[in-house]
């Protein structure tokens, strides 16, 4: 059951906790409201190319569940099938995650145990692999996104 209260003050803890005594301006990071957070991320090429991707994290689910994860385009802070692909990376043969501009028809969809559109698009998942509010924050998820957007891994822009 969803409780949206519950998933704010977890938030709102949680983000105490990684913010360390910092802002969210000293991370770059933004949050337009009391369930969302924007995160900038740059995906690295092999070459050292650098691209800079905005992903939005939604805490409606949390902590009992991971945060809703999705990139967005940073100028219209949504995602638009068919429009915005190249505001999601693409990586490959990455063990734990994978990005899709729109997974069989359902929209973009970050491949992975620690967001909640994993479990809302049923995908199965090793026992331990999956989300435990308990003992995870969203930092966790940050983290798994950001291993994929690293050589040997990203691999450019969707276009």
């Amino acid at each position: 059951m969803q409780d949206i209260a519950r998933g704010q003050q977890a938030f709102a803890d949680h983000l105490e906790r990684v913010l360390r005594g910092r802002t969210l301006d000293d991370l770059g990071w933004a949050k337009p409201d009391d369930l969302t957070l924007q995160v900038p991320m740059f995906g690295t090429t092999a070459a050292g190319r650098k691209d800079l991707y905005l992903l939005q994290l939604y805490f409606d689910h949390y902590p009992a569940w991971p945060p809703g994860a999705q990139f967005v385009n940073p100028l219209t802070l949504e995602y638009r099938v068919g429009q915005d692909a190249k505001w999601v990376p693409q990586s490959n043969g990455h063990q734990e995650i994978a990005f899709h501009t729109d997974y069989t028809n359902r929209g973009q969809l970050i491949c992975c145990s620690l967001t909640l559109e994993f479990y809302k698009v049923n995908h199965s998942v090793e026992p331990h692999l999956v989300w435990n509010g308990e003992k995870q924050t969203f930092a966790a998820t940050i983290a798994a996104i950001k291993r994929a957007l690293v050589p040997p891994y990203y691999a450019g822009r969707f276009s």
